[in-house]
């Protein structure tokens, strides 16, 4: 059996805001082995997004363990867990968050440069040229069209070939064809790079793709048979 890219121990999220401390996420146990594509739906409100943030270390539990690939989140500082994301972990978002002012080569090529890849460029190059927009490498974002923007944050959290892509509804700012081939293009480039993926969707038929779906309601988790 693969070993677990990514397991979630009894996680308790709890936030305070004016109206007072609101529960998240209640006791979610999840674990996801190596290979698997696993979607998580849910309707909005239930904490989905809270489950990929905290999955990724971009929030921290309240109470529980976030273990990625063996290694326990909570024992990194946040210099080592921005390290460590780094390497580890792509995150695609619905909103495209490219920087506007760098052309798609230098977006993509970005989180290798910060690491100190000599290589940087080549390796974005390459990634960009599988997602189909080795021709548009040299534009910025605002001339790119939506489904072209996504194909560049696609390529920039793929280019490391992390081990675990993080995808929070990376079609739902895209038209249904342009989102379709998006959606072809996530499962294809992720399978080149041997990535687990972990995907938040409301869409049907994306949740289809994967191999298991798991279903948040009311800040728990349960697996959809």
């Amino acid at each position: 059996m693969p070993d677990p890219v990514v397991r979630l121990s009894s996680l308790h999220l709890r936030l305070t805001g004016a109206a007072g401390a609101v529960n998240i996420l209640r006791d979610v146990t999840l674990v996801v082995e190596e290979g698997c594509h696993l979607a998580v739906i849910g309707p909005s409100g239930s904490g989905k997004s809270s489950l990929l943030a905290l999955t990724a270390g971009l929030e921290r539990p309240t109470s529980g363990t976030v273990e990625i690939t063996g290694r326990n989140l909570a024992a990194f500082d946040e210099d080592e867990l921005a390290t460590f994301r780094g390497r580890t972990i792509g995150i695609v978002f619905q909103s495209f968050h490219l920087i506007t002012t760098m052309t798609a080569l230098e977006n993509v090529a970005l989180p290798l440069e910060l690491a100190g890849d000599a290589d940087a460029i080549r390796k974005a190059r390459r990634v960009l040229a599988e997602t189909g927009l080795e021709a548009r490498s040299g534009h910025l974002p605002v001339e790119l069209s939506g489904g072209e923007q996504q194909r560049v944050a696609l390529a920039r959290a793929l280019v490391n070939r992390p081990p675990l892509l993080l995808a929070d509804e990376p079609t739902g700012n895209l038209d249904n064809e342009t989102g379709s081939a998006v959606t072809d293009l996530m499962f294809d480039v992720a399978a080149q790079a041997g990535a687990t993926v972990m995907l938040v969707t409301h869409n049907p038929d994306m949740a289809r793709r994967c191999q298991r779906t798991v279903a948040i309601e009311n800040g728990t988790c349960r697996e959809v048979a």
